[in-house]
Order: structure tokens, then sequence, then C-alpha cells
């Protein structure tokens, strides 16, 4: 079985399970006066007078301390403004601005005065800017609510792109967040009901018809005392985290909650994380902050840059909990991240794997506090829809450790990581798909139910039936199961690609190649292109490489050799691309990638043999009935093999001949040669050349 780190916790895998007792408790005075508010406004008003404040990291040395009693002050005034335009209680209003101030005085504004929230993720790409009109064209008669900059820029965009009639439309409720709102204006300050909704979550880009996840203020709340409870929030605590404030984890995960428990926390912009990585850590020790955040990229990139002499007076031993979430989670990246930072006083117990999402109004799950976290390494090929995995033995995991070791399952073995038990208030549970339920061990579509989750996706009403249940229970697109009461996810059920016969993740093919060192994280994606005429789908390596195509050449059939080896599937083609687009979050946009290889952006590399496939066919052709082995062995694999021919010296995991093909290969060299060839044989003489000296040999003794 695999390492778990609380076996003695019986767990239930549906509805609202007991957490265990080693979480530490928040203040009663804390609870009480969290469990009293009906709505998101309440909380903010009873911050009047508080001397806690969200510290705004602008830059190195570029700071501002912003009470929430001032940020209360700020937001009548922006509300005074909005209404001076024509925004009432039920009016929505589109939020980008990439300044955390703006944002927040923005969005605190709207939930004073009733207004919904569409909180928008901004960008130079034309995708961004594209995403921002399809959601005004979805909404009903939106303001908007952006600096200066950011509006011209999006007058020049409509014009080049026919959108003027809608950026027209925009332009009579436009707010210039920049401009400081007129002084003595008085707002009307809305009393909403804990049924309203606070704000919309439109999906950050995973899909190119971005959906509104429509939060309400009982939603939130609910939520967040879930938060508070299941990772043992104190009045003391101090969240840092640089996620924009568009993305679920950075508004909900490291602003509302801290504001809940009136807590001092730390915005940082993505941008200058993005530019100067160490300064996460600079700016959260010298906060003194104790809670951070980030997903898989964010720990790659500051370990890229991270050169312990540049550090020797970081102290981190302050952290209690990294939460780590927004994208699957790297086990090896975990192990990497803890031991760099070990010397500093980090400790291991501190990375915190988790698992939410919009829909939850964020958290679903978290693990226990104050132990490692917990993996188990289970056979890849048993991941099927209602199969039941298969648990390798128990391991105890290190950094130096390889995760395909043959005591663990060997090549077949992939580890997955616990992000914890269903917090407070919220039921999971894995089923079939069709709204049967599966036991533990058993992988299936995650599901959950709660007063946190929302009440459907924002003028989408036949994915809200595909979606939620008549019991209210939200498909959330996501795989996984249940094992000792914890979750473990295993992937997408929209990025489950077929090939070779099987089901295989993206995630789990791109983590093989990056422990092989073939790739470095972030510079990679998998995915898959469709084929109309017969629905088979044909796997692509999609990797950053500016250079010369043919540079890549040597690489691309070291992968293609690695996943036909390790996993059985074929590879269709290694994509060279300029960039692998990415969500704020750092989550890799597949689809856009197959997308532009589909409209000739992009040329292929794919994987197939030297040989002409005419040459191939003479050879069948002339095959005569003294032929030697190899001849014969040629044949027999130009008959099993589509679309390329193989030669003596090709490697046959190097031409991406998946499992399937393999095993036909091999029942037909039995036809040939009973009881001389093994299957495994064919991982030891991979290429024909090989294969026939070892049946020349063979016969020969």
């Amino acid at each position: 079985m695999g390492r778990s780190e609380n076996k003695e916790i019986p767990r239930s895998t549906t509805l609202l399970p007991d957490r265990p007792t080693s979480f530490r408790q928040v203040s009663v005075k804390s609870l009480v006066n969290c469990m009293n508010y009906q709505t998101l406004t309440d909380m903010l008003l009873d911050r009047a007078g508080s001397e806690s404040h969200v510290n705004l990291i602008e830059g190195q040395g570029k700071r501002q301390q912003l009470s929430y009693d001032e940020l209360l002050t700020r937001a009548r005034a922006r509300l005074a403004q909005f209404q001076q335009v024509g925004l009432q209680p039920g009016s929505q209003l589109i939020i980008q601005t990439a300044d955390n101030s703006q944002f927040l005085e923005g969005f605190w504004a709207c939930l004073l005065g009733g207004i919904t929230a569409v909180p928008v993720s901004g960008g130079n790409s034309s995708e961004h800017r594209f995403k921002l009109f399809r959601i005004a064209s979805t909404l009903d008669k939106p303001g908007l609510f952006t600096d200066s900059q950011t509006r011209t820029r999006l007058q020049d965009f409509a014009a080049q792109n026919a959108l003027e009639d809608g950026f027209a439309e925009l332009s009579t409720r436009t707010i210039a967040s920049d401009q400081v709102p007129p002084a003595g204006a008085v707002p009307t300050v809305h009393s909403p009901d804990e049924n309203d909704v606070a704000f919309i979550q439109f999906s950050s880009g995973s899909t190119s018809t971005p959906k509104g996840v429509v939060l309400t203020h009982r939603n939130l709340l609910t939520n967040l005392r879930s938060i508070v409870h299941s990772s043992g929030m104190t009045p003391t605590e101090h969240q840092f985290s640089w996620m924009p404030l568009t993305h679920d984890m950075g508004l909900i995960g490291f602003h509302l909650t801290p504001v809940f428990m009136d807590n001092d926390h730390s915005l940082m912009p993505t941008d200058v994380f993005v530019r100067r990585p160490g300064a996460w850590l600079d700016e959260a020790a010298l906060a003194g902050a104790t809670v951070l955040c980030s997903p898989n990229f964010g720990f790659q990139h500051l370990l890229k840059s991270f050169k312990p002499s540049k550090f020797e007076s970081l102290d981190l031993s302050g952290i209690r909990l990294i939460f780590n979430g927004a994208e699957p989670i790297s086990v090896a990246l975990c192990h990497r991240f803890v031991t760099a930072l070990a010397p500093f006083g980090l400790k291991p117990v501190s990375m915190y794997p988790v698992y939410g999402l919009a829909e939850a109004s964020l958290a679903v799950a978290f693990p226990a506090l104050d132990s490692t976290f917990s993996t188990l390494v289970i056979d890849r090929t048993q991941l099927g829809i209602a199969q039941q995995v298969r648990l390798f033995d128990a391991r105890t995991a290190t950094p130096d450790d390889a995760i395909f070791e043959a005591a663990n399952g060997g090549d077949r073995g992939v580890e997955f990581v616990s992000v914890g038990y269903p917090v407070e208030n919220v039921g999971v549970r894995i089923t079939d798909g069709q709204g049967g339920s599966l036991p533990d061990d058993t992988t299936g579509h995650i599901c959950i139910q709660g007063e946190n989750v929302t009440r459907g996706y924002y003028k989408e009403p036949e994915l809200n039936r595909q979606t939620i249940d008549a019991e209210g229970w939200l498909d959330t697109g996501d795989l996984g199961f249940m094992h000792e009461g914890q979750l473990y996810i295993t992937g997408r059920s929209k990025d489950i690609i077929f090939v070779s016969g099987q089901n295989v993740y993206p995630h789990d093919l791109e983590e093989i190649i990056l422990q092989a060192e073939l790739v470095e994280r972030g510079k990679l994606a998998i995915s898959s292109q469709r084929v109309l005429e017969t629905g088979e789908e044909k796997l692509l390596i999609f990797v950053l490489h500016r250079s010369d195509a043919a540079d890549l050449a040597d690489k691309a059939r070291a992968m293609t050799r690695l996943l036909g080896e390790t996993v059985g599937v074929a590879v269709h083609a290694v994509v060279p691309v300029p960039r692998i687009p990415k969500t704020t979050s750092g989550k890799v946009q597949r689809f856009l990638l197959v997308d532009a290889l589909d409209n000739g952006e992009y040329e292929a590399l794919v994987q197939q043999s030297a040989v002409a496939t005419e040459d191939a066919t003479e050879v069948v052709e002339g095959l005569a009935d003294d032929a030697d082995t190899t001849t014969r062995l040629l044949v027999i694999c130009n008959s099993q093999v589509e679309d390329m021919a193989v030669a003596a010296e090709d490697n046959l995991f190097e031409l991406g001949i998946s499992s399937l093909t393999l095993a036909q290969i091999h029942a037909a060299i039995e036809d040939t040669w009973p009881d001389q060839v093994d299957i495994t044989d064919l991982f030891d003489y991979p290429t024909v050349a090989e294969l026939a000296r070892f049946l020349d040999e063979r016969n020969a003794a």
C-alpha cells in the first residue's frame, strides 16, 4: 500500500466528514464574529475602525499600507462614482486593472452597492482582449472599470477587429480606475440578501468560451468559514500572495479570507513576482507572513533563479503553510522546493497540497495539519473510469527517489499526492459519470455538494443541466479517487487522451519527460489532434523551441522512445512552438496550441522512419522463400505499422509504436517463431536488426 499519514482516522467518501483532530482552532471570539456575518457587505462594514491592513507591494522598496477602515472609505467614494454613471443594485461591472489598490476599491464598491462585480484578467495578447469582449457580450449591459491606458488599447483593438459597437456600448458606463473619484458625493449603500449574487468568476481561459461561475454571499461566507476551520487560521495570521485578484485563490483565499478574519495580509502584483521571484520570499519574511500560496509554475520559477548565497539572511521559519494548488501538483517539485529552502528555516510540513475550484467558492479538500504531505504510487494502466486503482508497495519518498522505480511498479508506477480531506460543509463523492457512486480506491468523476457550491453558470442552462444534478451535486470535471478518506486527483475528464488503445493523462506523460530531464518544466505541453474521419486521436508533444526545428530532431526521437517504452503510447508528432500559452495562474492552454497547429501556424516533426513507404512496399512484394530473418521481421513490422515504414536499424519505440501495435507485432512473430520471443525481448532488442541477431543466435545454438 502507498504511504498515508493519517491511517488511524476512518473517513467517509461522501458527505461532510469530520476533520482530523490535529487541526488548530481559531479563538472563540474570532469564530463567533465570523459566524455572525450574513453577507460580505456586513463583513466590510464591520471593519470600520479596524487597525488591520492590506500591505500593497508595488515593486522593489515600494509599499503602501491600506487599513481596512481606509479601504471602506475608498470603496464608498468609488461607489458614489459608479452610481453617477447609472450603476445600481443588480447592475454588472467588469473590473480589469493590474493595480491591486484600484481593484480592491472597485470590487468592494460593487459589493457595497449591490453591483455584481465581474473580475476579468488583463493581458496584452489578442486572446485576453477577445475574452473581455466575449464576456461583455454575455452580460446585461455591463460597465467597465479599468485604467485609461487599457481603455485606449481596448478601443484600438475594437477598431481593428470589428468590435466598435461592443466598445461603444461599454464606453457609456466606463469608469477610469486611475482617476481619483470626485469628492463630496454620498453613495447609497445597499443591504443585500445572503442569496444575492456577490460576483461572477469567469473561467481563466481553459476553453475558448469563458464560463461564468455565479457566487452568492452565502456561497462565499460558507467557504470562508470552511477555509478558516480546516486550515487552522488564527487571528494573528498574515497571508501573503502574488496570485492575481482575478483568480479565486488570490481573491477568495488570500484577500477575502484575511478580511474575514480581520488579519493583516500582503498582496504582490503577479508581474513583480515574474520579474523578481526572489522578492516573494524577501517580502514575505519582511512582512512576517505565516501563510503563502503558489501553483507549480511559481515554485519552478523561483527555483530556476534561486541562489542561496544571495539570501543568507532569509528567515522562513515563521511560514506555517504554503497552499499548493491551481494546477496538477508535482510531487518531485514539492520535494525540490522544501529541500532547497530548508536551510532558511522552511519546515517540510509547510507544503500544503490542496484542491479547490471557483465552483466551490474555492476550497474543497485540505490535508491534515502538522504532517508531511502523503503520496501514493499506483499503476498508471489502471486509471480508467470505474477501474479500481492498483497500489504498489509502500515507500518513503525523498527528493532523490526516482518516481518510476522497479520496487514501485517500475515504468507502470505513477505518483500522486493527497490533497487531503473534504473541508467542513463540503460533500465529496466519486461517480461513474452517470450518477452512480463508486467505492474507495476507484477512479471516477469528482462531484461536490454544499452551500458553498455555485447555483450554476451564468446564462448556461444546458451546461448547468449537464453538470449539476437535481440534488445539487456538481461534476467538477476532475477525475480522482478516495483512499482512506483522502482525495487524490488524477486528471481532467476533458484532458483525457485516448491513444494507442488506452486512456492517458497529459500531465502524467509530461512528468515522465520532465523527470528524464529532456525538457525543462514550463516548456512542455502534451495534447492530441483528433482525426475527424476516424475519431482517432494523435498524440502531440509541444516544446518551447525558438531555434531551427531540425535542432529538436534528436530530442524529439528521445521523447518518442521514452513514452513508447514507459507507457506504450505512440507519439504522432513533436511540435516546436515559440511560446506555451498559459492562464494567469499558470495553467497551460492546450487548446490554443492545437488550434494554432490546425491553422498551419506551426510545423510538426512527425515521428516516423527515415525509409520511404514505397521502399518498404517493394521489400514486401519481393519477399522470397529463402528470405533472411531480418527481411521476414521487416515484413511483419511493416504489416502492422500504419503511415510509415520500418527500417532494420529503426528503434521501434522512437517511431512512436504503441503497446497495442507492439502486441500485434509480437503475435505475428509468434506465428513464425513459436515460443522463441517474449514480448519483453522487444524492449531488450528494440530494432529489427538486433531482434534478428537474437533469433539467429538462438536458433543456431
